[in-house]
This record gives C-alpha cells, structure tokens and sequence, in this order.
C-alpha cells in the first residue's frame, strides 16, 4: 500500500477506527530498544528481522499487558521471516515431529526449529527453563530402569535428528499483572543433550529420573522426566552454553 492510498484508507475510517489506528501509531513510534547480545547471527546479522519483532511486540502491548506467549511469539516469529523474504514451511502444513517452524534464511542453510517461551515469575538471568521440551506418554508404562533408559535415549535421538535450534523467547516482568519489561530470545543448541547418550543405567532406577547434560567439564543442563504430566522437563539449562541473540528493553 503506498502513502496515498494509506490517507485514502484512513480518510475512510469512522472516529473509533481512527482512535484504534492512533493506539497502533502511538506504540509503533516507540518501540522497545533493542539489545544485540550476539552479533553476527542468523538473526542478528539481519537489522529488519529484529526492528520487525521489536515493532510487533510494541503492537502487541499497545492493547494487553499479557506478554507475548507462545501461539503469538510462533506467529510474530514466522511474520519477521517472511518480511525478509525467507524460504519457510506454509502456516499449517505439516512438519516433522517436535518441529513448529522449517525455515531457510539462505539457499542450503535449512533450520528446523522447535520453538518456546516463558513468562514465568522470577526469571533467572543466567539459566532458563522449559517446562515442556516434548510430550512422552510411554513414560507412564515403563516399569524397569532399562525400558526407561532405553525409550529416553531413543526419544533424544528422534528429537536431535528432527531439531536444529531450540528458540525461546523469555518474557522478564516484575510481578504477574506487569507488562514485561524485557524479553529475551535464547537459542538452545541441541547439543546440549548429546551426553544423554552415556547416561548409566542407574540414573534412571527412580520413576522420575533426573539425568545430567555435560558440556566438556560441566553440567551445562538436567533433564528430568515427569512422570506425573507424561512430558520432559529441562532444568537449569546454563545460558552461557547458549546464544542469546537479543533483548528488547521496554523500560
């Protein structure tokens, strides 16, 4: 839509419509500052990608308080590729298992991404958490530390060979009716989890395991399987073994 044609549309509105428009002009022209915590990534390395997610999340607090959760952080995230012209996966179409998003920002580059967020209270600034990594039901049937050992390990090679990146974004606020007051989009190397493969079979004796990822020397993350929600949880996963590819400030 061209200028002209932008005053004609809006010389159309009714008042209330002009009111609305006003609101959108009003957090568009102050969006939240961006942070480059990592320069030179896919994302980074691409100024109108993060002016677009900087923009939609202006607009989306322009109306709410709630912050951006997953179902409008998958469609935000999804609008910003487009907007740079990137080759992606057709909204609805069908995708492997444990993947929301294909998306291809160069020719022979194609990422496979599972993505996440969270706006839970009190959010750590050097680990984060996904509640829900992957459902797993046969977790509630498994009797014996090796069928246990045996359906995890398989489970993490089926989700490493499907998954590229793991992508979150975290939603920073000071209490649960406050806007938030910065987000932060993480990268997870599924990397992380290669060690999983070595796992003793006495860690998984208990019904819940809780088994260690090592990166070289350190626990870089835990895994623990809830048996209660028949799902995998990832604990204390250690952002310095991650990329923290920006934050927007809204303070």
């Amino acid at each position: 839509m061209t200028l002209d044609e932008l005053k004609a549309t809006l010389d159309s509105f009714s008042p209330i419509k002009i009111e609305f428009v006003a609101k959108v002009m009003e957090s568009l022209a102050n969006p939240p500052s961006a942070n480059i915590r990592s320069r030179g990534t896919w994302l980074t390395s691409e100024p109108d990608w993060i002016e677009y997610f900087g923009l939609a999340l202006s607009v989306h607090h322009g109306t709410t308080t709630e912050p951006l959760g997953l179902t409008s952080f998958e469609t935000v995230f999804r609008n910003a590729c487009e907007q740079l012209r990137w080759s992606i996966d057709p909204p609805g179409s069908p995708t492997e298992r444990f993947v929301d998003l294909v998306v291809r920002p160069q020719p022979g580059n194609c990422l496979r991404l599972s993505l996440k967020s969270s706006a839970a209270k009190n959010l750590s600034e050097t680990t984060l958490h996904i509640s829900k990594l992957t459902e797993a039901a046969w977790i509630q049937d498994v009797r014996t530390a090796r069928d246990r050992r045996d359906r995890t390990l398989e489970l993490f090679r089926q989700y490493q060979s499907a998954v590229t990146q793991i992508v979150m974004l975290r939603a920073f606020r000071e209490d649960i009716d406050k806007i938030p007051h910065k987000y932060q989009l993480v990268e997870v190397p599924v990397s992380i989890f290669d060690s999983i493969q070595q796992a003793p079979l006495g860690v998984f004796e208990r019904d819940a395991p809780v088994i260690e990822c090592t990166v070289g020397d350190r626990v870089a993350a835990m895994v623990a399987i809830d048996r209660s929600d028949a799902k995998i949880t990832i604990k204390k996963v250690q952002l310095s073994a991650c990329t923290v590819h920006a934050e927007w400030d809204r303070a």
